[in-house]
């Protein structure tokens, strides 16, 4: 059985957290970005996008960026592996979803987690970085790194002691840079949302992996299939300390 909770388990280092209004307002480049992580159909863009409206009442520019698993060098490992028979497509309607499974293929686990954790870093620089510092927005996260390393967790077959391995060291560094919300829902919720899901065996995993990594490492958590989704984005808003209002 997994366990979900309603509202935010702990208070997140937010936005207001870091600085006063008045700092905020003259370099909003300052402000540290927020990630909302969780699997598919849970409901993370309408939140972002709540927290996106609530941060323009603040004069604050934003950017969302979706920050999964950025795909440049990539692309032609996951083809080696489609090849292979080890990365699999699976399509309903028009979604689709790739299932990886390398537990018995240390070596080309090493060449994946590798790949994916260099483009993380090229993708983080384009779309988190020079946004932030150069064009002074708030980034806004539409899945993080710990969407990144649960997905590595799922295909190495290690689980949660995937941080234990040389890249997801890496890239929980990463993950850990920055406040972070899980937003999860139970299984029947999910696949009602996003039907493609009832074709991963490996749902009820992921979502205990989420909240493992959630308790494990004090990120805030929410199940949004016991709330409204205003509630929901309230939440959220709280536990990043955003203001409903101006400033």
């Amino acid at each position: 059985m997994i366990r979900l909770e309603r509202v935010a388990v702990r208070r997140g280092r937010g936005i207001a957290a870091d600085a006063g209004p008045a700092s905020r307002s003259k370099n909003p480049g300052t402000d540290p970005p927020i990630a909302l992580i969780g699997p598919d159909g849970a409901g993370k863009t309408t939140i972002l996008r709540d927290l996106e409206t609530r941060l323009h009442r603040q004069g604050k520019r934003t950017r969302i960026s979706w920050m999964r698993s950025p795909r440049i060098f990539t692309y032609g490992v996951l083809g080696l592996l489609r090849l292979s028979g080890l990365a699999k497509t699976v399509r309903m309607g028009d979604h689709d979803d790739v299932h990886t499974d390398l537990s018995r293929h240390p070596m080309l686990l090493q060449l994946y987690a590798w790949s994916i954790t260099f483009d993380y870093f090229l993708g983080y620089l384009a779309k988190v970085s020079i946004p932030r510092v150069l064009l002074h927005r708030t980034i806004l996260l539409d899945r993080f790194a710990w969407d990144t390393l649960v997905d590595l967790g799922l295909a190495s077959g290690l689980g949660e002691r995937f941080v234990d391995l040389a890249p997801g060291k890496i890239l929980l560094d990463v993950a850990r840079r920055h406040p972070t919300m899980l937003v999860t829902a139970s299984p029947d919720v999910l696949i009602r949302r996003k039907p493609i899901l009832s074709l991963d065996p490996r749902l009820v995993v992921r979502l205990r992996l989420y909240e493992t990594f959630a308790h494990r490492f004090g990120l805030g958590m929410i199940d949004s299939g016991n709330t409204t989704e205003s509630v929901s984005a309230g939440e959220a808003a709280k536990y990043f300390g955003i203001p409903s209002g101006g400033v």
